[in-house]
């Protein structure tokens, strides 16, 4: 035959006692069997000319570089160094398990594997150039770095990617990329990356509307947006705060059908959130839409339905919605009544209330307080919600002046009607009447309010006309005694 063809059923090959050796393959065709096993010893393995063709298991204590061609069928390539591609790979049922400490995705050339295990236990393995799982991603408990390419799993199932606590970070435009094809939710478990910190992990769900195929990537970003150019202060009329954080970087790539957007964070660490916001062409957070909120694998949860990703920005964050209230209807009060508000406040989360003035009032803190003003007064209610939003409205209570209810005329005939002159009040405790003839002559005086004016003046009846009176009266309302003067006709 042209090509050199090694069958192994097993190949141990060791290194050296000093120094690291190679495992190099320079043309031969290499076939490594189902049910075989090729076993490289504290050595790596560079395919720089020829073909490697694995139905069995390849382990490698080192890193592996292919500059030529690695096919693989039901098998298994099992790595401690470096992932190298700078050529062709084809795996079919095949699995890449990566079970060093800190690792690396690189190559000149994108690797698209069947399925990638990402083993060692909590590791970083690092992408230098965009990569891709056509079956499962298995994170296990490794952080897979990005960087700033993309981790894409095309593999439409829901279930694609499986993790204990492992997580994907990215840096810059980086994302986890998922492809889609059902209603089914598709978790993307991201976090900010551990070389700049702590790792923040929040994940993102998106579960598409319609069976079509889509794809979707997304990014988590620990800080304050601000510091990105995209000011959290900065928001339309629909919400009243955007988390400072942490924020998302979603995309939809292919597809133009809406999704649901659920956001997932620690309502202990991270403060209560009730909305989600997208940084837009207009320079603000804008609303996306109604939330519902939730919990789920130990986070509380923000879900909107029916977004369609309206322009091209990608960052999101959570937010509070902003809200209104109503005062309620002005008051109208006598001088010296008690009223009581009542305000319409509704869908706040642990509402504060706070009236002002405290004016009059029985309580400030309180949702419906009585209050027994005797003068107008105008007062403003703030309730500020479990996040620190407020809104504000203003009521007024109106204060007529209890007034004395005398008549404009009487007939004193005796005919049990209208015969005398005097208040109709029944709740005055203090009054006093005087009247006056047309020459200004007092003819008639009471502090009784029972006791009215009979027509006479010194037992003589008096002529028909208009009289003047003067009056000082106080109801059980009023705070002080007010002063009263009108005409009154005599008629017959």
């Amino acid at each position: 035959m042209a090509n050199n063809i090694l069958k192994f059923i097993l190949c141990v090959v060791s290194a050296p006692v000093f120094g690291q050796a190679l495992f190099y393959n320079n043309g031969a065709d290499m076939y490594v069997k189902d049910g075989g096993y090729m076993i490289v010893k504290t050595n790596s393995v560079q395919n720089a000319v020829g073909l490697i063709d694995n139905s069995g298991t390849i382990e490698v204590e080192g890193f592996v570089q292919n500059d030529a061609n690695i096919n693989g069928s039901g098998d298994t390539i099992r790595l401690t160094g470096n992932w190298v591609n700078n050529a062709t790979y084809t795996g079919a049922s095949s699995w890449v398990e990566m079970t060093g400490g800190a690792q690396q995705l690189s190559g000149s050339q994108a690797t698209t594997f069947n399925n990638l295990a990402l083993l060692g236990g909590n590791t970083v393995k690092t992408q230098t150039i965009n990569q891709e799982v056509t079956g499962i991603l298995n994170l296990s408990n490794a952080e897979l770095a990005t960087d700033v390419y993309s981790m894409n799993v095309s593999n439409a199932n829901a279930g694609a990617i499986v993790r204990n606590n492992g997580f994907v970070s990215s840096l810059g435009y980086g994302n986890l990329s998922r492809a889609t094809n059902s209603v089914s939710s598709y978790f993307f478990p991201t976090a900010s990356p551990s070389s700049l910190g702590t790792p923040l992990y929040r994940p993102i769900e998106i579960s598409p509307s319609i069976n079509m195929p889509h794809t979707f990537g997304v990014r988590t970003i620990a800080g304050d947006a601000t510091a990105a150019g995209y000011d959290v202060t900065q928001f339309d009329a629909d919400l009243c705060k955007v988390n400072p954080n942490f924020y998302h970087h979603i995309q939809r790539f292919s597809g133009t059908n809406p999704a649901t957007i659920t956001m997932f964070y620690d309502a202990t660490t991270d403060g209560s959130w009730n909305a989600q916001g997208n940084w837009r062409n207009n320079a603000l957070w804008n609303y996306t839409g109604t939330a519902s909120s939730g919990n789920a694998i130990g986070f509380a949860t923000v879900a909107v339905a029916g977004y369609n990703f309206p322009d091209t920005n990608a960052q999101y964050a959570l937010a509070n919605k902003s809200f209104t209230i109503d005062a309620g209807s002005n008051l109208q009060l006598t001088e010296g009544e008690t009223g009581q508000f009542s305000p319409l406040v509704s869908g706040v989360t642990s509402p504060v209330f706070d009236w002002q003035p405290t004016t009059y009032l029985d309580c400030s803190d309180c949702p419906a307080p009585e209050v027994t003003p005797t003068e107008n007064t105008t007062y403003t209610l703030m309730v500020t919600d479990a996040a620190g939003c407020t809104a504000t409205d203003s009521v007024q209570a109106i204060v007529s002046p209890d007034e004395l209810l005398m008549p404009t005329g009487f007939s004193p005939n005796g005919d049990g009607v209208n015969d005398f002159f005097r208040p109709a009040n029944k709740n005055l405790k203090k009054f006093k009447l005087q009247v006056y003839n047309r020459w200004g002559e007092l003819i008639f005086e009471t502090d009784n309010a029972k006791t009215g004016w009979d027509g006479t003046f010194k037992t003589h009846e008096q002529s028909l006309g208009v009289y003047v009176w003067n009056a000082e009266f106080q109801t059980q309302n009023m705070k002080k005694v007010r002063l009263a003067n009108g005409n009154v006709t005599l008629v017959k």
